[in-house]
């Protein structure tokens, strides 16, 4: 009874590793192509290679002072805590990691077009 246990665990272990082997070629080809297909992103010099920017480096992306974005965070924060829901980017998206206020780029991106469509 172990043996054929021991049998029947080799062979599933044997195809699943087969399958594997099998799967990766036409899975890899996918996302080559899937790669290939997708429009280059535009690096801004004062955007580093990440996409998580200080509050120095959002400035230096929007063209407006620190203080201007610590002004808006401070109103949109307001704000928030007077509503119970509200569209998503309404508000500046950040994060708060290590004590920082961090943000993404293409959440930045996202808010401004927000911001630019509510203005027309």
């Amino acid at each position: 009874m172990k043996w054929s246990n021991l049998l029947s665990s080799l062979i599933i272990g044997i195809s699943i590793v087969s399958a594997a082997f099998i799967l990766k070629g036409p899975i890899t080809a996918s996302l080559n192509k899937i790669k290939a297909d997708e429009e280059p992103i535009i690096q801004l010099h004062t955007v580093p290679h990440t996409e998580l920017m200080s509050i120095k480096q959002l400035s230096d992306y929007l063209q407006i002072s620190e203080k201007s974005i610590e002004s808006i965070m401070g109103q949109d924060d307001f704000n928030k805590s007077k509503m119970s829901d509200y569209d998503t980017y309404q508000f500046i998206p950040y994060l708060i990691l290590d004590d920082q206020y961090k943000f993404l780029k293409s959440e930045i991106d996202k808010w401004l077009k927000y911001k630019n469509e509510m203005n027309f």
